[in-house]
């Protein structure tokens, strides 16, 4: 089933690795270098430019940042999964 992410961005939850809080990961310094590792392998498309909430990591060497709560998406994620 397919999640929206923002604007006119949808995925397939089943390519979903992880939905990563951003606020939280900026508070811990070790996960910025891991973030930036990420980065050299993972290509990172910015959903949003103001706002930051999430990061979703596929299984497909490709991530988003979205401006959507790490619930909200878990939410839909679930919910596409159950109909």
């Amino acid at each position: 089933m397919y999640v929206h992410i923002g604007k006119d961005f949808v995925i397939n939850s089943e390519n979903i690795v992880a939905i990563i809080d951003i606020s939280k990961l900026r508070k811990k310094k070790s996960v910025e270098e891991i973030l930036q590792k990420i980065r050299k392998s993972v290509k990172i498309v910015n959903v949003t430019m103001d706002n930051q909430k999430s990061l979703i990591i596929l299984n497909k060497n490709l991530a988003y940042v979205t401006n959507i709560s790490t619930a909200t998406l878990a939410k839909r994620a679930s919910d596409k999964k159950r109909k």
